[in-house]
């Protein structure tokens, strides 16, 4: 057996300056063409309500500050997600990038997917 199937979900909920990590890409909504790559983040919590992110990106001296709940464009966004399969309840880590694979819904492990040579033997 090759692999496993993921079934997933376009990745179309809003992303905000809080969830980016070191390594992920971002843009701004008003300037898309325009990639940033994170290289480290620092939350400073100023109150209840507001969060200030100190975000230190690739190309630029000086960070970016931003409110947390500043919504970004993902343009990369590298996750380990574990998932059961669907059919034996095997736990397994699936590595994605949500904004191109999309948001993980369920897994069916490689001990349940044929291989492709199997496939082609059948028919």
């Amino acid at each position: 057996m090759n692999g496993h199937a993921v079934v997933t979900l376009g990745f179309t909920r809003p992303v905000y300056a809080h969830e980016l990590r070191p390594g992920d890409v971002f843009a701004f909504p008003d300037a898309p063409s325009t990639p940033l790559t994170v290289a480290h983040v620092k939350k400073t919590g100023l109150s209840a309500d507001l969060t200030l992110l100190n975000l230190t990106v690739h190309g630029r001296d000086e960070p970016l500050h931003l409110p947390a709940n500043t919504p970004v464009k993902a343009l990369r966004m590298l996750r380990t997600v574990s998932l059961a399969c669907l059919l034996c309840r095997k736990s397994q880590d699936i590595d994605l990038d949500l904004p191109h694979d999309g948001e993980p819904l369920s897994l069916v492990c490689a001990d349940h997917v044929p291989d492709l040579d199997e496939l082609t033997e059948n028919e």
